[in-house]
């Protein structure tokens, strides 16, 4: 059974069913482009940019889970793949980080642009 949950964890989508995955579709990362515009590297606030936020967000904060989850984002969209348990608690991080655009910011300062 399939199942969606964009409450949760918003503007992050969760989608349970044959393939789990968190997204983050592009109109919602446009609320914080400007974030990511105010560094001079060439962020712009993508999909891959999220990649970029959500390894440093999982490096530092769910080591943990770092080996059940994988990243298939594009330009427009963020997706993160793998077990549901992972994705739970990588979409409460992202959600925390999305919601703070300081703990946006200091993580820039770490990311790797991709």
């Amino acid at each position: 059974m399939d199942d969606t949950d964009s409450v949760t964890y918003s503007p992050f989508v969760l989608l349970i069913g044959e393939a789990q995955s968190l997204i983050l579709h592009d109109d919602a990362m446009m609320v914080r482009t400007h974030v990511f515009e105010e560094r001079s590297e060439g962020w712009l606030g993508n999909g891959y940019d999220w990649t970029s936020i959500a390894r440093v967000v999982v490096e530092e904060r769910l080591p943990e889970v770092r080996d059940d989850l994988d990243f298939n984002s594009e330009g427009g969209m963020f997706v993160a793949i793998g077990s549901v348990e992972a994705l739970r608690k990588l979409g409460e991080e992202m959600k925390r980080v999305f919601d703070d655009e300081a703990s946006i910011r200091d993580i820039l300062g770490r990311a790797e642009l991709d």
